[in-house]
């Protein structure tokens, strides 16, 4: 069997606010005359091997994760159609084996990009079809115009895991230290060079008298981690009704992912209960 390595121990919070999400909204919906679409771009295998680290085994022995597709399996109330999506034929592989434990359910599987697959996806989409798509790519994968696609679409409620670990390596602490290399990826990532006057500001210094009464030339650097996130949101809220605060998922108290509730429809009943359901739901998991 192939093994799908990624994550770590915050891979088990991921899940299980996930799990409690598409548990309210299938429920919400089991009655309602839709089409219910369930989404994965980065599907992987379906099972999460986790990559071992030091005193992981007293936590959790000998454990390996059910991914979010055995998650959204595994539901008391199905979707009607479940998309599963990687770019590695090896996973594509074990996702046909994982479909084959579950005849009669309608199990569509590709083997695309994830920015083409999500295009695909939301331009298939009709008006009764409603869906959850989960978009957690390992590091710089998935472009912002991508997301926007997601946003148009009025009938998605997205889960976004957006790599911070990575955003915060990519604009270090002091602004002089940016990589021009790096600024193609971050323009991709964000979808908008604004980073640079909204991450970083005038870094704050003492007065310093010479001879000539010249003030030393001011200096740049990154806002705080907290402050990178709300950037972060900010830019989602530029483009969806209604987003909610993140789940920060950290290893070793290190934050690596912002994992976002983003919904797509605006009405008010839509928004007013994606707002109540992730409140209770971000909070029940608050103190992992």
């Amino acid at each position: 069997m192939t093994k799908h390595e990624f994550g770590g121990v915050w891979t088990q919070l991921k899940l299980d606010v996930f799990r409690d999400y598409v548990n309210f909204f299938t429920t919400a919906l089991k009655n309602r005359n839709f089409n219910l679409h369930y989404a994965d771009a980065f599907a992987g295998t379906g099972q999460q091997n986790l990559k071992t680290i030091e005193g992981q085994d007293l936590l959790f022995p000998g454990e390996d994760f059910e991914g979010s597709v055995r998650v959204a399996l595994s539901l008391r109330h199905a979707f009607q159609v479940y998309h599963f999506n990687d770019i590695s034929e090896e996973f594509c592989e074990e996702l046909r084996k994982l479909a084959a434990e579950h005849p009669g359910v309608d199990v569509r599987i590709t083997q695309l990009d994830s920015n083409d697959f999500v295009r695909d996806f939301c331009a298939n989409l009709g008006s009764n079809d409603r869906a959850v798509l989960l978009l957690d790519p390992y590091n710089t994968e998935l472009d912002w115009e991508s997301v926007k696609v997601v946003a148009n679409s009025q009938r998605i409620d997205l889960w976004l895991l957006f790599p911070i670990s990575t955003l915060l390596r990519m604009t270090p602490k002091d602004g002089k230290k940016i990589r021009p290399e790096w600024e193609n990826t971050l323009n991709r990532l964000l979808g908008t060079d604004r980073w640079i006057t909204e991450l970083y500001k005038p870094k704050e210094a003492p007065q310093i008298d010479d001879l000539f009464g010249v003030e030393p030339e001011s200096e740049v650097e990154r806002l705080n981690v907290d402050g990178v996130s709300r950037f972060v949101k900010s830019r989602l809220s530029e483009q969806f009704p209604f987003v909610s605060d993140p789940v920060t998922l950290r290893n070793n108290n290190s934050p690596l992912f912002l994992f976002f509730l983003a919904v797509s429809n605006p009405s008010n009943v839509a928004i007013g209960l994606a707002r109540k359901v992730s409140g209770q739901i971000i909070r029940k998991y608050s103190t992992r």
